[in-house]
């Protein structure tokens, strides 16, 4: 529990300040890279809702259709946005 809470002070150190984050992955995304950020968009979309959030993926494969909120991710970035941090 006290790894939870430190990870959730490093995370607050992190965004604090942030309007925009990017969350991007590797090519051909597998289940730890889209995972991996489908959390972290949904953590930041729950508990930050004042910061635009977006993920940025190659078309993930449907198996990972179940994961909530897919429909969100961004396949072809249109490069007209600047973001505050990039993950």
């Amino acid at each position: 529990m006290e790894l939870m809470n430190d990870m959730k002070i490093v995370l607050e150190d992190v965004l604090r300040g942030k309007r925009s984050v990017a969350l991007g992955g590797h090519i051909r995304p597998d289940g730890d890279c889209v995972g991996s950020c489908m959390a972290l968009y949904l953590y930041i979309k729950s508990y930050y809702p004042e910061i635009d959030v977006r993920v940025y993926l190659e078309n993930p494969r449907p198996v990972f259709s179940h994961i909530d909120r897919m429909d969100e991710i961004i396949t072809e970035p249109d490069g007209s946005r600047t973001f505050d941090l990039f993950v």
